[in-house]
């Protein structure tokens, strides 16, 4: 299918565009466009996160006061809103026309200029796979930098402007780069490749606010995001990039220890670690633990648990400089406290012996979607060390029991802590081991009423 039937494809599929059509109808000057990321998502066939639509020849004013009036409306930034036309569940974004400027520290922006041509919006905006607009006017694709052929054909990650010049006034295109490579499998134009050991360290430039107070041009979260979506997609493809660009000195210096560590067998930790991921990325390894769908937060801890002793402190540094612990994004299924619950786990399991762990411990460690993807870390983590021993007998006994528990689901929780705290039971960690020790005894058949269970609470809270 040609790619600007694929495009309108897309918008015939999707109900929120009645609001586009509404629009054009009730202000016959509105020439709207469907742009940027979704225009590429659309041709490549993957559902966009939320569509981009560009209105030109209307008012700011004008086009809020519409948007208002036709749904629920967010301003996102100025003359760009995020709507949820009424009658429907999913938001698109509205936009007037936006142009490339610089502040004062040399950092381009984009800023509305609603009485901007088409052409000008899109040679703002930062790769040439990004640059293309649909109108849903006559349905013809608009593609002046040549997007669609790097798309398409050369599958190249390009910039409309110099990398030099580009990468020097927005560095948040190079972890923005690492994450469209990753995620739809390209590679970067030379010249744009061998801008980034000069212009990687910029992604920690600072500025200045209203106030005067001093703050990361580049929000550290934006940062975070695409680290942990490139994770997601391709992680050795990622972390290939990251290392051979220079990039990961700024983002993840941590991993660079990968490099100076040598294990026994003379293989070094990025050898190991891509050898883990092409274990984890595997189909076989998804059927036998249901893992299918790898999250980003597996994958983290994935990268950091080679570093043993390490790890956490890795970890620790990583979501601080990046601000993992602010990543929203429903894409990624993504929990920083999970990767250090996994991290240590996985630590544990390779050193100790599970059968020295509680009944409930070891529920928490094969149940539901988070101990399956600690299970595939373990096995992937084993196999990439080449461990056997404990950790291997360890992985056979727990993937045995997970086994077990989705033929025949274990009990519900007798007591949960609610039913502490209505006791009068002070709040605090200690109640985490009264349930553990109640939920340990139910699975190990010695308590099977409510009542019972109560009774057990109260005298464990009597002997601390």
């Amino acid at each position: 299918m040609p790619a600007h039937r694929r495009v309108g494809a897309y918008i015939a599929d999707t109900a929120p565009m009645g609001l586009i059509f509404h629009l054009a109808h009730a202000i016959p000057s509105a020439d709207p466009y469907l742009v940027g990321g979704t225009v590429r998502d659309a041709i490549l066939g993957v559902v966009p996160h939320r569509a981009h639509v560009l209105v030109r020849d209307v008012a700011p004013p004008t086009l809020q006061k519409f948007l208002n009036a036709n749904g629920a409306v967010t301003q996102h930034s100025s003359g760009h809103w995020h709507v949820t036309p009424r009658g429907t569940h999913e938001s698109i974004s509205v936009s007037v026309p936006h142009i490339r400027s610089l502040d004062h520290g040399g950092t381009a922006t984009r800023v509305p200029a609603h009485d901007r041509s088409l052409q000008d919006d899109l040679a703002s905006r930062d790769f040439s796979i990004n640059s293309i607009a649909y109108s849903f006017k006559n349905g013809i694709l608009h593609d002046p930098h040549g997007g669609l052929n790097d798309l398409l054909n050369r599958k190249t990650l390009r910039t409309l402007h110099h990398p030099e010049l580009h990468l020097s006034q927005e560095p948040a295109l190079i972890p923005r780069g690492i994450r469209l490579a990753s995620q739809y499998g390209l590679t970067f134009d030379q010249a744009l490749w061998n801008a980034i050991p000069r212009h990687h360290a910029s992604v920690h430039r600072t500025d200045h606010d209203e106030n005067g107070n001093n703050r990361y041009s580049i929000p550290r979260v934006r940062l975070g995001h695409d680290v942990l979506m490139a994770l997601a997609h391709n992680p050795k493809y990622a972390l290939a990039l990251l290392k051979d660009s220079g990039a990961m000195e700024s983002l993840a210096p941590e991993l660079m220890a990968h490099s100076a560590t040598v294990h026994d067998d003379g293989e070094t930790g990025w050898q190991k670690t891509n050898r883990l991921f092409d274990i984890l990325h595997h189909h076989e390894i998804g059927r036998t633990y249901g893992t299918v769908k790898k999250s980003a937060t597996v994958y983290l801890a994935g990268l950091l648990t080679l570093l043993d002793e390490r790890a956490p402190a890795a970890l620790h540094d990583i979501v601080t400089r990046l601000h993992l612990h602010g990543v929203d994004d429903h894409r990624l299924h993504f929990d920083h406290t999970d990767a250090g619950w996994m991290l240590n786990k996985t630590v544990t399991l390779m050193q100790g012996h599970a059968t020295d762990l509680s009944p409930a411990e070891r529920e928490r460690l094969t149940r539901g979607q988070r101990g399956a993807e600690l299970l595939a870390l373990l096995d992937a983590t084993i196999s990439a060390k080449h461990e056997h021993g404990i950790a291997r007998e360890n992985l056979i006994d727990l993937r045995n029991e997970r086994a077990q528990w989705l033929r025949s689901p274990a009990p519900a929780e007798l007591v949960r802590g609610r039913d502490l705290l209505a006791l009068n039971f002070s709040p605090g960690a200690h109640l985490r081991s009264i349930l553990d020790k109640i939920r340990s005894a139910q699975l190990s058949g010695h308590l099977s009423s409510r009542a019972a269970a109560l009774d057990f609470a109260r005298y464990l809270s009597a002997q601390t």
